[in-house]
């Protein structure tokens, strides 16, 4: 490794610190998500999602068949 090694030390053992901070502060405020003061970024991000996305042709069962046959095959 060189001399990253201790770069990459020093790295993994912050993480190993933030990490659970860092997921406390998440947990923490999805708990106390207020929806209703939120709802118009939500509306605007559902329209978004059902602006741009594209509708499927096939459910995929006819490909997941196709790739079970071929790996029992």
């Amino acid at each position: 490794m060189g001399m990253n090694e201790p770069s990459s030390k020093a790295w993994a053992e912050h993480w190993g610190k933030v990490g659970p901070k860092l997921e406390a502060i998440r947990r923490h405020e999805l708990r106390n998500f207020d929806h209703q003061r939120e709802r118009a970024a939500i509306d605007a991000l559902l329209e978004m999602a059902v602006a741009h996305a594209v509708p499927r042709t096939t459910s995929g069962l006819v490909e997941w068949q196709r790739r079970l046959r071929k790996l029992y095959s």
